[in-house]
């Protein structure tokens, strides 16, 4: 491999030389997941001269997967998302699916507008609700017995929206065997099924994003290490676990030992991006939640004041206010959703508009979070999922905005100098309210 330099520090060199055979790094924010990941697989090829076919590193988007394949610089490796793994364990390259045609479905399955009175919901609420059902059913292992088992539990109006979303997916179901195509689940599921005929042949596993992570997934993943008795080298944070909703399930990572009973967990606590000070403030308010590992980061970067939150009336107004006065450039405007996005104009500096679950793994110097509300869907969203869903969640929030409270500490940990929290004056986010009573959070308001 290339010899380029990488320097790393004592618990680094601690994680890359350990010879355990099952492991996971919980990688802070801005901690050098990346060096870990790509040390660690130079390790093993250098120094310990493992075959770089015998090792498999996965993500979960091919951003991610093209960033890891750079820094290594090495093609014998196989870096791949997981659904290309499922892929390749089956063998043959079918069609994906699009969106399309399971709304078609839906809308056709919902076609009677009375079906939508009787569950108080628009045409895309009833889309968005279903879609995500069988999204979370099916990345979670669930088959058409289970549709019956729970329809014969649930209360009356819950059995006529359930018997509903199954014709959904028995239509579905029928039209990817029909047409020969399959959607994400699908091969993963498939791919599950078809290792109990076929080998796939690694010693190293190596998963970057851990948190993200579905049951299903982890399935795949348990199933390939039985067979070939591999060496695991899990990386990620659950601090970060924010995709719940796609079917991510935090269990996997907070319950590591539980599921891995002999393996060994690292922490990596040094932060390189954020100051000391504002480690510290995001520390403190994601620990709020009791299912989280405890981990306290740190940094030798100091930033007095790092953390600002500024009470508007005129959010453009204010904000051009503050990238004047205090000279603000190369910035991320960060939203809790992309609708927001849209109201903000900015005058002649560098920066770059985003949803703060698209900004994951990204940094900026300063980041503006716009639009903290006390509203429904301000930050936190206050919208509760579908009461229906819950026979297909399998992960159960044990605290009040659980998983928007992570989606907070992303936005916070994303910024290099400082962080700006813009909250309407009247009617300020309870997130914001909360963080205010922190120490090194400073506040500006409009002068009466």
């Amino acid at each position: 491999m290339e010899n380029k330099k990488i320097i790393l520090d004592k618990t680094q060199i601690k994680i890359v030389k350990s010879k355990r055979k099952r492991i996971l790094v919980l990688a802070g924010a801005g901690s050098g997941k990346t060096t870990t990941i790509v040390a660690k697989i130079k390790y093993l090829i250098n120094t310990l001269k493992v075959n770089p076919k015998d090792i498999l590193c996965l993500s979960f988007t091919n951003d991610a997967v093209n960033s890891l394949k750079n820094s290594l610089n090495k093609k014998d490796i196989d870096v791949m998302t997981f659904h290309k793994l499922a892929l390749k364990i089956i063998g043959r390259k079918k069609e994906i699916l699009t969106e399309d045609m399971l709304k078609d479905i839906v809308i056709n399955t919902f076609s009677c507008d009375s079906l939508y009175g009787i569950y108080q919901m628009s045409k895309d609420d009833m889309y968005n609700l279903v879609t995500t059902f069988i999204n979370l059913f099916k990345s979670n292992g669930y088959e058409l017995d289970y549709f019956y088992k729970i329809i014969n539990k649930a209360p009356f109006k819950e059995k006529l929206l359930l018997k509903q979303i199954m014709k959904c997916y028995i239509c579905y179901e029928a039209y990817l065997n029909k047409e020969n195509v399959m959607d994400f689940n699908d091969m993963i599921n498939e791919a599950i099924k078809m290792l109990d005929y076929k080998t796939i042949n690694y010693k190293y596993i190596i998963i970057d994003e851990y948190q993200d992570i579905s049951l299903t997934k982890f399935k795949l993943i348990k199933k390939i290490i039985k067979l070939n008795s591999c060496f695991l080298f899990a990386v990620g944070d659950d601090f970060q676990s924010i995709y719940g909703f796609t079917g991510s399930n935090l269990k996997v990572i907070v319950d590591f030992k539980r599921y891995f009973p002999i393996s060994k967990i690292f922490k990596l606590k040094k932060t390189y991006r954020n100051s000391d000070e504002l480690i510290k403030i995001a520390g403190k308010f994601i620990m709020k939640n009791p299912y989280q590992i405890k981990k306290r980061m740190h940094s030798i970067i100091n930033v007095k004041n790092p953390v600002e939150i500024v009470y508007y009336d005129d959010l453009n107004k204010k904000i051009n206010e503050v990238i004047k006065m205090d000279k603000v450039n190369n910035l991320f405007v960060l939203s809790r959703n992309n609708s927001d996005l849209n109201l903000v104009n900015i005058k002649k500096v560098k920066y770059r508009k985003l949803t703060v679950h698209k900004a994951k793994g990204l940094e900026s110097d300063y980041v503006f979070v716009i639009n903290l509300n006390n509203n429904k869907n301000g930050f936190p969203n206050k919208i509760k999922d579908h009461e229906i869903l819950r026979y297909v969640n399998n992960y159960k929030e044990c605290y009040l905005y659980e998983e928007e409270r992570r989606l907070f500490y992303v936005a916070l940990t994303r910024c290099i100098k400082k962080v700006y929290l813009f909250a309407p004056t009247n009617n300020p986010s309870l997130f914001v309210e909360e963080i205010k009573k922190y120490k090194n959070v400073i506040i500006r308001r409009d002068k009466k």
